[in-house]
């Protein structure tokens, strides 16, 4: 039995990974999880559906998992959804997180040609704001060490 929920609150937490940062997977990867996770479809299912081998899932699933457990490593975006927003304390702090977001859902929207630039400078914006002042108690030092990990 409690292997049933461990699975089953791994496939919840995938997923809602997924949901948060879902739009910064490469196209495959987005497709595969939400065929697997959001759908239920096997591996089989959805190497047959697109004409590749069980492998070739596996593989973008894998690596998809990995890259939204890296982001939300790195952004906390889900942690902070399901505390309610609790560590954002300054309305100020807040207005900027809300800025840069807004402008990072914007740029992959767009689909613009500079993605791969604009992207890891608005995170390196998030970051500042996390290490800068009014940010979550704590979050300096643990966004340094995850920097130089």
């Amino acid at each position: 039995m409690a292997k049933a929920q461990e699975y089953l609150q791994t496939q919840i937490e995938i997923s809602d990974l997924f949901h948060v940062y879902g739009e910064l997977l490469s196209p495959r990867q987005r497709t595969f999880i939400r065929l697997y996770y959001d759908e239920n479809l096997s591996l089989a299912e959805i190497a047959e559906r697109h004409e590749i081998s069980r492998q070739a899932v596996h593989d973008a699933i894998k690596h998809g998992r990995r890259a939204l457990a890296n982001y939300e490593q790195t952004l906390h975006l889900l942690e902070l959804r399901r505390n309610g927003g609790a560590p954002v304390t300054s309305n100020c702090w807040r207005g900027k997180v809300e800025t840069i977001l807004n402008e990072m859902e914007k740029t992959l929207r767009e689909g613009s040609a500079d993605l791969a630039n604009r992207l890891p400078a608005q995170i390196a914006s998030l970051r500042e704001l996390l290490n800068g002042v009014g940010s979550p108690p704590g979050a300096q030092d643990s966004f340094r060490e995850e920097a130089v990990a």
